[in-house]
């Protein structure tokens, strides 16, 4: 006897399914009906074995687990639930024919097919009951991609083949692949050529072949008149190649694709709507695997680009645009002290020393807001899809919640710093500041991601960059800051207490290269590799310390890839005491002293602090000329003195043997090198510049 597995996710018409139930019965099969649907309309008189309703809260799964079903594709969302059912991975193992009945079902009847590689997987109750009178009569099928040539008309085929078309025997074979990346370009109806795409790339993705489902995707795209649709298709296409650690052709295009169809939602009168779809632009456009987690951003060569992308969009421009403030900042009450409230969001790491200052300082009055010790300001700040819906006119009780949670703080504050150009800031910039002075400082990160495009800069009177390389990029990529309402800009240093770091240094300090810092990939440890290769292939007593704890490879394949990559080349090295790990550590002062040149590899920085309190230690820097600014106007030898800049790791090295060549010409730069960073970065050189900033005298 036969077992017939049929997946669901919504009811389906209750009179075709009766019809296919008692066909089945007539030819000895067993029928188990499982996924999500209205339990009250299927009768148990039909006959149907197991009826088996899965449950959707989630409950069945662990807690990461759920929480990528949350964010994950509709059709993804439901295998989630699906493939956590273990009543239902029973049935699939035992299962002869596996048949999913709408386009929601198709993605979990193609993974519970690959659970059960002797079971026939197919789409539509018309496919499956011809499998079983096949199988019935000793003819069981193969997998089988259906002929291309009856399309149009009989576009039914197609729709029951989808699943199918998707399915690792076909993908797996040459011949297959291709014409099955074909078949959503022929003439189908739209709705038929969305489910195909769908299923296509479902399957080129399990196969890890992302670039061909990209390509496949865009080619799609192209023959989609409607603007949910393409949208759709880009955006899954992209998303799940960023997912898989690449950064697609498409980034832009889906990004645009999501707006198009949030100009058509807005034009409509759906506001709220919209702004989803901005969101979805938002995210994939400055998607952290794309600028990130790998060696290259595309934003620092298309950065006009990326700054066009929201403009260039009705419903953008709308949710980007300035409002201004209703009063200029006020001047300072002369009868008591300047009131600075900073804030920051989980991390003070860069105000330690501005805080200390301010507070030993009696003519300011200083109060601290981390946004990230109260949940409600926190959820608030981070919601940006509520943001955006906001300033559409869709979401007035955002506005009215952010004036509650700030407006105590903006009547009390003269003025308001705000550290990290990210959640906070833009959630400080949704309300009117009233006569406070709005400060923000962006430090490099932010540049890359969403959150400069969503903070208001018409509410911001001065915007502090920490080198001049990242102001560059900001004002190429980010409109608000070139219009009229933008603020003004300054450069000040990152503030910090160098004169501890001047140690004596330890026996083997010339020939040790160092370190601080390796827990990203922009820190580009691979090029540090390369550097230390070529030291010893020319003097064996050169090694390379690495401090600093691994990379965070949990939410990003890219940055996983990356992590494997280095930690296989690392292994040898260390193995041959060229290489030393030290992890992470409170105490860099201390392992400065066994390091007598400090390298930056990196790919892009704001201003390297390792570097700097490398230099003030005593350590001969050798910096990398960071890619992502390597030959525009300002850069890594613009921010530090250009002998101290290198191209290659050839180059790295040269300059190393060359710096510690003996003891008198190594000390001589070890001078040099402390000196610089004392009078460049150390803080009473700085702190002037934040009391200028401030407007304390």
């Amino acid at each position: 006897m036969r077992d017939v597995l049929v997946v669901v996710g919504r009811t389906p018409n209750t009179d075709i399914l009766q019809t296919f139930v008692g066909e089945m019965k007539k030819l000895d099969v067993r029928v188990h009906l499982v996924g999500t649907f209205a339990q009250k309309q299927i009768d148990a008189d039909w006959g149907i074995d197991t009826v088996h309703r899965v449950t959707t809260d989630g409950a069945n799964l662990d807690w990461r687990t759920r929480g990528r079903a949350l964010h994950a594709h509709p059709h993804e969302r439901f295998w989630a639930y699906v493939g956590g059912d273990d009543k239902v991975l029973r049935l699939a193992e035992a299962a002869d024919v596996i048949v999913a009945v709408d386009s929601k079902a198709y993605y979990s009847g193609w993974e519970l097919a690959r659970l059960n590689a002797a079971a026939h997987a197919c789409v539509g109750f018309g496919a499956a009951q011809r499998l079983v009178r096949a199988m019935k009569e000793g003819r069981a099928p193969s997998v089988s991609v259906p002929d291309a040539t009856h399309a149009g008309p009989a576009s039914d085929q197609l729709s029951d083949g989808a699943l199918l078309l998707g399915h690792e025997k076909v993908l797996g074979n040459r011949i297959g692949s291709a014409v099955a990346r074909r078949v959503p370009l022929l003439p189908l109806p739209q709705q038929t050529r969305v489910e195909v795409t769908r299923s296509v790339m479902t399957g080129l993705f399990g196969r890890r072949e992302a670039r061909a489902a990209v390509a496949t995707a865009s080619a799609v795209a192209q023959r989609l008149r409607d603007t949910g649709s393409r949208a759709e298709v880009l955006r899954t296409a992209t998303r799940r190649a960023l997912s898989q650690g690449l950064t697609p052709d498409t980034l832009l295009a889906s990004a645009e694709a999501d707006l198009a169809h949030a100009d058509r939602l807005f034009a409509a009168d759906d506001a709220g709507e919209a702004a989803v779809f901005v969101h979805h632009a938002l995210q994939t456009a400055f998607h952290r695997v794309a600028h990130i987690d790998q060696r290259e951003s595309p934003l620092p060569k298309r950065a006009e680009e990326f700054a066009r992308l929201v403009t260039a969009s009705t419903v953008g421009a709308a949710a980007t645009a300035p409002q201004g403030r209703a009063r200029p900042a006020a001047d300072q009450e002369q009868d008591r002290p300047r009131r600075l409230l900073v804030v920051t969001d989980g991390n003070d790491n860069f105000l330690g020393l501005i805080r200390d200052h301010y507070e030993s300082n009696p003519a300011v009055e200083l109060r601290f807001l981390d946004i990230a010790d109260y949940p409600g300001i926190k959820r608030l700040a981070n919601d940006r899809r509520r943001l955006i819906a906001h300033r559409l006119g869709a979401d007035p009780m955002y506005g009215f919640t952010a004036e509650q949670h700030l407006r105590p703080y903006l009547d009390w504050a003269d003025t308001v710093f705000i550290d990290w150009c990210a959640a906070a800031a833009t959630l400080f910039t949704s309300v009117d500041p009233g006569t406070a002075r709005i400060v923000v400082r962006l430090h490099s990160y932010e540049v890359f991601s969403s959150w400069p495009r969503l903070t208001d800069f018409s509410r911001v009177d001065d915007l502090v960059f920490v080198a001049e390389h990242i102001r560059d990029l900001a004002l190429r990529s980010v409109p608000a800051l070139t219009g009229p309402q933008a603020p003004r800009t300054h450069i000040v240093d990152n503030g910090m207490d160098l004169s501890g770091f001047a140690l004596p240094k330890n026996p083997g300090a010339r020939f040790t290269v160092g370190m601080v810092g390796i827990g990203q990939v922009a820190k580009d440890p691979l090029w540090a590799l390369r550097v230390i290769q070529e030291l010893r292939r020319r003097d064996e007593r050169y090694r390379l310390v690495m401090i600093g704890g691994d990379m965070d490879t949990r939410n990003s394949q890219a940055a996983a890839a990356y992590q494997r990559s280095f930690q296989r080349k690392l292994a040898p090295l260390v193995k041959e005491g060229a290489v030393e790990r030290r992890g992470a550590t409170t105490d860099v002062r201390g392992n400065l002293r066994d390091v007598g040149v400090i390298l930056s590899s990196s790919v892009r920085e704001g201003c390297h602090v390792g570097v700097m309190e490398g230099a003030a230690s005593g350590a001969v820097p050798v910096v990398r000329d960071w890619p992502f600014f390597a030959g525009q106007k300002h850069g890594a030898s613009t921010l530090y003195p250009a002998d101290w800049v290198v191209s290659t790791p050839e180059a790295a090295a040269e300059r190393i043997l060359a710096v510690t060549t003996d003891e008198e010409t190594w000390a001589e730069h070890r001078r040099e090198s402390e000196k610089h960073a004392l009078a460049s970065w150390d803080w009473p050189v700085v702190r002037g510049e934040f009391d200028r900033l401030f407007g304390i005298g």
